[in-house]
């Protein structure tokens, strides 16, 4: 049979368009053990919330005991707590939520940061929960910071924070002011195109998952290269089924978004955590976030933006000794 050059460079594009996350993924990540899991999943439910946001959550654990409600971050969903679930989860009775837009919840009526305090607010007393311990990555910090701003109820017994910022994320990226003088003759503009046009940006972010090239951005981002092939892969998923509807208007209200006023009020045990790689939010911004809130706890841990991922021991035995210091709860 007469080889086709011609045939074989389209098969060849084809296998790299739609399977090129698998190579690309091997070769820019390292031997870790710690790998999530596509298959790791538990029954949840839905809640309606005030503002009009249908949430989904999913309720583990043995009923009675402490409760730790977890909140991601923005193109995640609760499925990157797979490690934090395993480790807790003797323990601690878990609430894991899917943000609007992400994982299995429906796109947001009201995508805002304060909408989202308020429907964590709504499932907790829908569930009737009681001084739990909230726990946020990223934008799920955000939420928290608001949620205790607001002093809304039930109030926290506890709070954890990792790699988020206190205020507009483009000021306090590792780069510098570059990002934030960009805000608003570049960034914001072309957020705000990419939102209108969601179906064509959604479907160009899943072909830039299944050739590679947002695994790639995900290495350089969220993580420092030690992270294992499935982890990268996994995440990097999580933000392909997000559409870019949903990523771009929850990015645009952090711009928004200012804490530093109302921190000081806060009186509950505190942990902040910081990733020494982290890419996107500098850890000087979370050591700032911990001088604001009188009496927190500050932890530098490896890793990047995604060190509960990447280096979940680091992350959980930190969470161990923050509970078990502050005599918040029972820790395995």
């Amino acid at each position: 049979m007469k080889f086709n050059l011609r045939t074989a460079g389209y098969s060849l594009a084809a296998m790299t368009l739609f399977f090129g996350r698998y190579p690309v993924c091997w070769l820019f990540s390292g031997r870790n053990p710690n790998k999530l899991r596509a298959d790791y999943k538990h029954h949840g439910e839905y809640i309606k919330s005030p503002t009009g946001n249908l949430l989904y959550i999913k309720r583990i654990g043995q009923s009675g005991n402490p409760i730790l409600v977890f909140l991601h971050g923005i193109n995640s969903s609760c499925e990157q707590w797979q490690h934090q679930t395993q480790y807790f989860l003797s323990n601690y009775e878990l609430i894991l939520i899917d943000l609007p837009g992400h994982g299995a919840s429906p796109e947001a009526t009201d995508p805002s940061i304060r909408a989202m305090a308020i429907d964590l607010g709504s499932i907790l007393r829908q569930l009737n929960v009681q001084q739990p311990v909230l726990y946020g990555h990223s934008l799920g910090g955000m939420i928290i910071q608001e949620y205790c701003s607001q002093k809304l109820a039930p109030y926290p017994k506890a709070i954890i924070m990792q790699n988020c910022s206190y205020t507009n994320p483009l000021k306090t990226m590792p780069i510098g002011p570059m990002s934030w003088l960009l805000q608003k003759p570049l960034i914001h503009p072309a957020l705000e195109q990419i939102s209108k046009r969601n179906t064509l940006f959604t479907a160009l972010g899943y072909l830039a998952y299944t050739s590679g090239l947002s695994c790639l951005l995900y290495r350089l981002l969220l993580f420092s290269g030690k992270q294992s092939a499935a982890t990268l892969r996994i995440m990097t998923s999580l933000a392909a089924k997000t559409s870019a509807k949903t990523s771009t208007q929850m990015l645009l209200h952090t711009f928004g978004f200012h804490a530093l006023d109302t921190l000081k009020k806060i009186n509950i045990p505190c942990l902040i955590l910081a990733a020494a790689a982290d890419r996107l939010v500098d850890p000087a911004a979370c050591i700032h976030l911990h001088k604001q809130i009188p009496g927190s706890e500050f932890a530098l841990l490896p890793g990047g933006h995604q060190t509960l991922a990447e280096y979940p021991q680091s992350t959980n035995l930190a969470i161990h000794r923050f509970l078990a210091g502050a005599e918040v709860n029972k820790c395995p």
